[in-house]
């Protein structure tokens, strides 16, 4: 399968749109996903991964680290997510929004795992979860 998820092309909009619809069948959440071209002057509070590099890449980000050109070159997805439902998020976090990272390894392979989506957001149902 091919899917053109070139910046400012409708490939990424429609993964977020797929990942809307799948976060409404999962956790019956309302929420709206957009794709960004570049992070700059946010509040990084809180951050999914949607898969490990992504997930290595927010974690530098996450702990106030710069991310290197490679690393900027293989970051392929960056959304806002922002949820609807205030009450559904845990108290520390409302009106906040979740960054979503997706990136590709360095033999430029992307294995995104829905599985972060399921457990990374900072839902109060979660939270007797954890």
């Amino acid at each position: 399968m091919a899917f053109d998820l070139t910046t400012g092309r409708r490939g990424l909009a429609a993964l977020g749109e797929v990942i809307t619809r799948w976060l409404a069948h999962l956790h019956a959440l309302d929420v709206t996903i957009e794709p960004l071209a570049e992070m700059r002057d946010v509040r990084f509070t809180w951050y999914v991964g949607l898969d490990a590099e992504g997930t290595r890449i927010g974690n530098q980000l996450w702990s106030g680290g710069e991310i290197d050109d490679a690393d900027q070159s293989r970051l392929v997805g960056l959304f806002r997510l922002t949820l609807r439902d205030a009450d559904a998020v845990v108290d520390a976090l409302k009106g906040e929004p979740v960054y979503l990272l997706l990136a590709m390894t360095h033999d430029k392979l992307l294995r995104m795992k829905p599985q972060n989506l399921v457990m990374g957001l900072p839902l109060r149902q979660l939270e007797a979860v954890s």
